[in-house]
């Protein structure tokens, strides 16, 4: 007997290929393709005018800690994450004191006798944690660089600070960490030079690991900050990963032309390179980034992370001072009289120097333009803190279903679900899984098409979609009508 029937769905395999109606059957925490019309389960569910598809891989996850602080990690799994990879933009998890203390630019890491020394006591600590969805680990260069540099300003690492930084990516990768990740236009890891990224990515290859980079400019530099990227996979020889691909600022809207076409180029030439994306014009940073990196200094073009004018800057976490939460930074200035630069210092001096903001600044026809692409995967890159997060932490797939599928038509069912699910386990060799499959695991989505719809706004963004019915994860309904269920059957996925 089965534990599960769902029939008359329309499959979505993952695979891109077209849908069809069909019956599928779960058996302990495994898919079942093949089902006998005689055959009988625990219990049978009518998935007749619904989807059924694998569920979605977050290929770009900030909850580290979060899995462990908050292991339902609600706003993934009501989307219809059931796998995410943690560890992007150079934060990575260990070693645990920098981690920690790396982390807090994101979001407080509260006090807990739950402690690990490496990778492998993490893994070790997830596998005896209940969580509600599976995760995968990618090394994080900032915290690396942070364990093992006497000097955090230090451009170069003298011998025995790259051994260091090469031994913690050797027991990272040993214990089954998916990859190596960099956030090039934040502290530490901004006065890295290439060189040291290209010794360090090359212990990847030898795990077919994935080199995933936050670049070092998404504005006017962005076409060299991709041929720097495109440069480490190459000399290194390994797989790579462009981190939330966009054009930032409106000087350089309309370049995702030139970018896609010469990732597009890199990829025909060999190189094995992706890209991830979250459906929206606005990015979500600290505030202390952006104005080391000139945001607001309106009077130089230069600007790594693109220029934002103060009212299209919303503040979503802002320690001391709960009330700012929502209000623009252009409202705080009312309240300070003061200029932009002078408002964001008083902020950061008197209030707090980890606050969180959304900053509007990409145009929505690159955003579209970016997500047409073959090399385009879908990420969330949400952090879930504060009152008013960035609403891709709730809302990112049932986004791009409701409004890039069904409104727009930009890219066809079958092709967002092959973003979502398929396409990330082939880049990052997650076996069985991403597809509705043949023994493959039970990561399962079971949705209304005409009724999915993201919730998750800038004013209210701590809601979670309609539209989706079930989510199984590795065999157990995780997730009915809504509602959390307590099945906590999420994993580690290692190499």
């Amino acid at each position: 007997m089965l534990d599960y029937i769902i029939k008359n769905g329309l499959i979505v395999d993952g695979s891109n290929s077209k849908p069809k109606i069909s019956t599928i059957g779960i058996l302990k925490n495994k898919i079942i393709t093949d089902i006998p019309s005689d055959s009988s389960a625990k219990e049978e569910i009518d998935a007749e005018n619904k989807i059924v598809s694998p569920g979605f891989i977050d290929v770009h996850s900030h909850d580290d800690f979060k899995v462990i602080s908050d292991p339902k990690v609600s706003h993934n799994i009501l989307q219809g994450i059931t796998t995410m990879i943690v560890g992007n933009c150079g934060f990575g998890v260990s070693p645990f004191e920098s981690a920690k203390e790396q982390m807090s630019a994101l979001y407080e890491v509260k006090d807990s006798k739950i402690k690990w020394g490496n990778f492998e006591e993490y893994f070790d600590v997830l596998n005896n944690h209940k969580m509600s969805i599976n995760v995968g680990v990618l090394i994080g260069h900032h915290t690396i660089r942070r364990h093992s540099l006497d000097d955090l300003n230090k451009t170069t690492p003298n011998n025995t600070e790259l051994s260091k930084m090469k031994n913690i990516i050797i027991e990272g990768m040993e214990s089954g960490c998916l990859g190596f990740s960099t956030g090039l236009v934040y502290e530490p890891g901004r006065y890295s030079k290439t060189e040291e990224i290209i010794e360090l990515a090359k212990i990847l290859k030898k795990y077919n690991g994935v080199y995933v980079s936050h670049m070092r400019n998404e504005a006017e530099g962005l076409i060299e900050s991709i041929n720097e990227t495109a440069n480490i996979g190459i000399k290194s020889d390994v797989k790579v990963e462009v981190s939330h691909l966009k054009s930032v600022g409106k000087d350089n809207w309309g370049n995702s032309d030139r970018a896609l076409d010469l990732i597009n180029k890199y990829f025909e030439d060999g190189l094995d390179i992706n890209v991830d994306q979250y459906p929206y014009t606005a990015r979500s940073t600290m505030l202390k980034a952006l104005l080391l990196n000139g945001t607001f200094n309106y009077k130089n073009k230069i600007s790594p992370m693109g220029k934002s004018m103060p009212n299209e800057v919303l503040l979503c976490s802002v320690p001391n001072e709960k009330s700012f939460e929502g209000k623009t930074l252009e409202d705080i200035q009312n309240v300070y009289d003061l200029p932009v630069e002078e408002t964001v210092n008083k902020l950061l001096t008197e209030i707090s120097d980890k606050i969180l903001v959304a900053a509007f600044g990409m145009d929505e026809k690159d955003v579209r333009n970016i997500l047409k692409n073959r090399l385009t995967m879908i990420g969330t890159d949400g952090i879930d803190v504060g009152s008013k997060p960035h609403p891709r932490a709730w809302g990112t797939y049932p986004r791009i279903l409701d409004e890039y599928v069904n409104n727009l038509s930009i890219i066809s069912l079958e092709s967002a679900i092959h973003k979502m699910t398929k396409m990330p386990a082939r880049k990052f060799d997650i076996k069985n899984r991403g597809e509705i499959k043949n023994d493959f695991w039970a990561d399962i989505l079971i949705f209304d098409q005409k009724k999915i719809k993201d919730n998750a706004t800038f004013i209210n963004p701590k809601n979670g979609p309609t539209g989706i019915e079930y989510i199984f994860v590795n065999g157990k309904k995780s997730v009915a009508n809504g509602n959390i269920l307590d099945a906590y059957s999420g994993t580690t996925i290692r190499k």
